[in-house]
């Protein structure tokens, strides 16, 4: 029972409350990870210029690249912090051969291993008991189809965005400001979780408790060749 209990929206929302758990975007989570190692001041071609240390750590590391990586820390941070990086890409550009796919992949590596830390893991949620609404066959359990994130799901559990603001607030005791950082990352639902989630209201008659027994959560896979996170 305790197994079961770890898995559901309630647990979820209160252990991201007690910080056990990470609700960030992508651009959160990388800058975390560059920003949170060790960072050197070094000379190079006569200037001053930082060197982020997670990008030199391991065997098979990063050599030089300064200014494109300096340039890309400068991006994801400025994205993170909701700067107009946020909505732009970062685009390496340069001759064949000159270690523009290696540094995505080995920057693809660190961050699934920085997401495989339990702290730092992402999760998702899936719909189960589905047979006893009906009109699925014989489906029982529907994953979100695009790995979206609970509190997604838990800033969209009412009908409205101003309902679901009350019941967080009310059942969770969250602060404006905690609301605030979290809404900093809403999102409707995708089109396939919406329609689920209102055969959902429909079935139990809007009572929200009720609802999410037909929630669970799970962490999202890390699998590399899913290319869930990183892409493939």
């Amino acid at each position: 029972m305790a197994a079961q209990k770890n898995n559901t929206l309630h647990t979820h929302i209160t252990s991201v409350k007690k910080g056990e758990r990470a609700f960030e975007n992508a651009f959160q989570s990388v800058s975390r990870m560059i920003l949170g190692q060790k960072i050197d001041k070094v000379m190079v071609n006569g200037k001053s210029t930082f060197d982020f240390q997670i990008f030199r750590e391991s065997k098979k590391h990063i050599i030089g690249m300064y200014d494109e990586i300096n340039s890309f820390v400068s991006f994801v941070k400025d994205a993170s912090e909701g700067g107009s990086s946020k909505e732009m890409a970062f685009v390496l550009v340069g001759e064949p051969g000159n270690g523009k796919t290696f540094l995505v992949e080995y920057l693809c590596g660190i961050y699934r291993n920085f997401l495989s830390i339990p702290e730092n893991r992402k999760y998702t949620f899936r719909f189960t008991n589905l047979d006893q609404i009906g009109g699925y066959g014989n489906i029982k359990t529907i994953e979100s189809q695009t790995y979206e994130d609970p509190m997604v799901l838990a800033m969209n559990t009412h009908e409205s965005r101003a309902e679901s603001e009350q019941y967080l607030t009310r059942r969770y005791r969250v602060s404006d400001a905690e609301l605030m950082q979290w809404y900093d990352n809403y999102r409707p639902l995708g089109a396939c979780s919406a329609y689920i989630w209102n055969d959902i209201r429909n079935f139990t008659d809007g009572k929200i408790e009720d609802m999410l027994n037909f929630v669970e959560i799970v962490p999202v896979p890390l699998i590399e060749s899913l290319g869930t996170v990183t892409g493939k």
